[in-house]
């Protein structure tokens, strides 16, 4: 179960897609503009997705005015739609983007193949060449460049600089430089550069309208593969979005009326046909069938689903038609959470991307000023204009804040999602981040590694009596008991088809036990301390007792009227699983600590089952907590796994809290990540996951900054003196092209890793 919708904050968070960003340094403009909006409080902007989440007052600040702050910064913005049946706002944009990019690809290279041959075709000379190369450049100057230009423009009018500004300036630098040379060839008054133009030969050093058509062409490329791999990358929470149907069949009288999901309020009645998905957080009525509902728990075999149980949004109903009564409404499901909780997780950054963000707020105009000292120190100092310009234009070029503004979004945009897939819900992306520095793990007993519903596990009858007298007498004691080990008796009794009786005059003895009348007879079912109320004493009874809880099993005494039927053992089974992911976290070189406020005996039979050697038993909430804090004080980073009330106050306190999805609503709104299902095996997975995205993470900064360490002096020329190497423009426009889709790519084998961990 996950929990309930949150009561209303005074604050409001506005969610809004945002036009014309292309790096890093957009956003940073973006978030800089939305920042200064009166009353608000936070505002993060994602590249990847192209949205900026905001929390703001609502009183100051509204969606309009929010977006009208994005507007006068220079981009197009608007409020984004929610995840309602039409959701395909982000998507659909993104397809649009990766189409319009292909066209403008396909344009540059249709265009840039002939250029190329005019270039550097001999039998071809003087005006014929230099017209030739002008009518196929300047269709792709334009068309193919466009986007560039206009972004720059936007940026100048707002004096600010971007990606777009270092690329226009590039490619523009180029052009300009091929049209003196088309100039120089068609007007023989412009000196020298006549005279070598005529004869077919280009001066030595000078700038080709192919130079600003390669430089286009590579670029280009690498924004469309870059819109193709962010696309995979939000792949997962599309997939998300796609899972609950966009309309409902609703029930009137005997009708079935065909509505919009967000038309279905809580209380009314839903058909479900065989092969259909749910559409909304239901309870069932009539019928019965298994439904398939892996995508939240993981379970790979159906579920079968009778009257009073709760079927969720996005689950498919397989076999039977379903009558359901509607529980939560679309924006309140199970499914709308988790959408929630993934969108939240992706809009965070960890401490490691706010490093990066701080050095793009640098970048570009570092960029220019390096540009600008390569130019002069090549074309004054060193009296080689023709080397100044070409280095001028290959450092605009070259540089790439792109690969350093999406080295932390797009890694955490794969990571929760992965993560989303595998039931594993990241609320923050610092998160990820924490994981994967835990050496510790506390583990919670009760509905954590075990199932939290006890069951009879020992049916010992005392001599000449039967298992079926012992247990169907204490069911008919237990029947009216609302307490788990009641529920158990009667439960093993039912599974069993004994006969069903009920006992009267019941009376509960705090500590004790409960008393009935069954038959004339005056049957008691208790602890060992049920002896001394039923005024019996056997010392044999108390052995036996004994040794169920050495065993792990809490002991029932069944007695009547004076004499021992025999003993019941019920346990709390160990959860599926609960042995190897247990094992997992010690082959991860974790620290694995038992905690349980259950008796030190139970405890520690359990701890001794799973193979946990360190066991902390009979504490309270608050000591919970303060356990948490003493492992944090000797030094260890810990993770809390919990699902009770009881666990809410460790789970805040540890580093990192991960609550079973199915447990209190407390526990998982204390956390900072939630487990679908109950499968224990995904702590490992969350710990990996962490080190993983942290992995991709530091490696994408990491080559980021190495490549532009590296390639930003010799582009400026630092090679040319020692080594006579000089970073043609085309080339530097590849590699820039290269080094974004190079990181986007990187993230994306977080899927893979993803798979392989499993």
């Amino acid at each position: 179960m996950m929990p309930e919708p949150p009561k209303p904050d005074p604050e409001e968070h506005v969610l809004l897609d945002v036009l014309g960003m292309h790096c890093a340094a957009c956003a940073g403009r973006v978030e800089k503009a939305l920042a200064g909006v009166p009353g608000v409080s936070a505002a993060h902007v994602n590249l990847v997705t192209a949205q900026a989440s905001v929390q703001a007052d609502p009183s100051q600040a509204n969606a309009e005015q929010l977006a009208n702050a994005i507007r006068r910064a220079g981009y197009e913005a608007k409020i984004a739609e929610r995840a309602g049946p039409s959701v395909g706002g982000p998507p659909d944009r993104q397809q649009e983007e990766i189409t319009l990019w292909h066209r403008r690809l396909v344009a540059a290279v249709v265009l840039l193949i002939p250029l190329l041959l005019v270039t550097h075709t001999p039998w071809l000379s003087g005006p014929v060449r230099l017209w030739a190369q002008l009518l196929l450049a300047v269709p792709l100057q334009i068309y193919v460049g466009w986007p560039y230009f206009a972004g720059a423009w936007r940026s100048l009018r707002h004096a600010a600089a971007n990606m777009d500004t270092l690329i226009a300036l590039g490619t523009g630098t180029a052009f300009a430089a091929g049209l003196v040379q088309f100039l120089a060839g068609i007007l023989p008054s412009l000196s020298v550069m006549a005279s070598s133009a005529a004869h077919g030969t280009p001066p030595s050093g000078a700038m080709y309208f192919a130079d600003a058509a390669m430089i286009l062409t590579f670029v280009t490329l690498g924004k469309w593969l870059e819109c193709k791999a962010k696309r995979r990358a939000s792949r997962a929470i599309r997939r998300l979005l796609d899972l609950r149907p966009a309309v409902a069949s609703v029930l009137h009288d005997d009708a079935v009326e065909t509505v919009p999901v967000d038309a279905v309020t809580a209380g009314q009645m839903i058909l479900i046909r065989p092969g259909e998905k749910v559409p909304l957080d239901a309870q069932v009525s009539s019928g019965a069938s298994a439904v398939d509902q892996s995508w939240l728990t993981g379970e790979s075999m159906p579920v079968e689903k009778h009257p009073g149980d709760e079927i969720l949004a996005g689950t498919i109903n397989l076999d039977g038609a379903l009558k359901a009564r509607v529980v939560r409404a679309a924006g309140q499901t199970t499914l709308a959470q988790v959408i929630e909780l993934v969108r939240r997780a992706q809009e965070s950054k960890p401490r490691l991307g706010r490093l990066a963000d701080r050095v793009v707020a640098w970048f570009v105009p570092g960029v220019l000023l390096v540009a600008a000292i390569a130019l002069l120190t090549w074309g004054i100092v060193a009296g080689d204009w023709a080397t100044a310009l070409r280095c001028c234009v290959a450092v605009l070029v070259v540089a790439c804040p792109c690969a350093l503004g999406l080295a932390t979004p797009t890694a955490v945009l794969v990571a929760g999602g992965r993560g989303a897939e595998q039931g594993i819900l990241i609320k923050d992306a610092q998160a990820l981040e924490v994981a994967a520095t835990v050496t510790t793990v506390v583990l919670d007993k009760t509905g954590t590694l075990t199932e939290g519903r006890p069951r009879v596990a020992s049916v010992l009858p005392a001599e000449h009596v039967s298992e079926e007298e012992l247990l169907t007498t204490a069911a008919a004691v237990q029947h009216l008991s609302a307490h788990p080990l009641a529920r158990a008796v009667v439960e093993e009794a039912r599974q069993r088809n004994l006969p069903t009786r009920h006992a009267d005059e019941l009376e509960t003895v705090p500590g004790k036990g409960v008393r009935g009348r069954l038959r004339g007879r005056t049957i008691w079912v208790g602890g060992p301390d049920v002896l001394e109320s039923a005024g019996v004493d056997l010392p044999s009874a108390r052995q036996d007792a004994a040794r169920l809880r050495r065993q792990g099993e809490m002991p029932l005494l069944v007695i009547a009227d004076g004499r021992l039927l025999g003993l019941l053992g019920l346990a709390d089974p160990v959860a599926a699983g609960a042995a190897e992911a247990v094992g997992q976290l010690y082959r991860l070189g974790l620290q694995v600590e038992l905690l349980s406020g259950d008796h030190r005996t139970t405890a520690q039979s359990i701890a001794s089952l799973l193979g946990i050697e360190r066991v902390t038993a009979e504490v309270l909430p608050d000591e919970k907590h303060q356990i948490v804090r003493r492992l944090q004080q000797s030094g260890q980073i810990v993770a809390m796994v919990g699902d009770g009330i009881n666990d809410a106050p460790a789970l805040a306190a540890a580093d990192l809290g991960i609550a079973i999805g199915s447990g209190a609503d407390v526990a998982v709104e204390a956390a900072e990540v939630v487990l679908c299902g109950n499968d224990l095996r995904a702590v490992g997975r969350t710990i990996l996951l962490g080190r993983a995205a942290v992995r991709t993470i530091r490696q994408n900064l990491f080559w980021a900054f190495l490549y532009n360490v590296i390639l930003l002096p010799v582009a400026a020329g630092a090679l040319i003196p020692l080594a006579g190497l000089a970073l043609p423009p085309s080339a530097a426009a590849a590699a820039m092209a290269a080094s974004s889709v190079s990181v986007v790519g990187n993230s994306l084998l977080l899927r893979a890793r993803g798979r392989a961990d499993r």
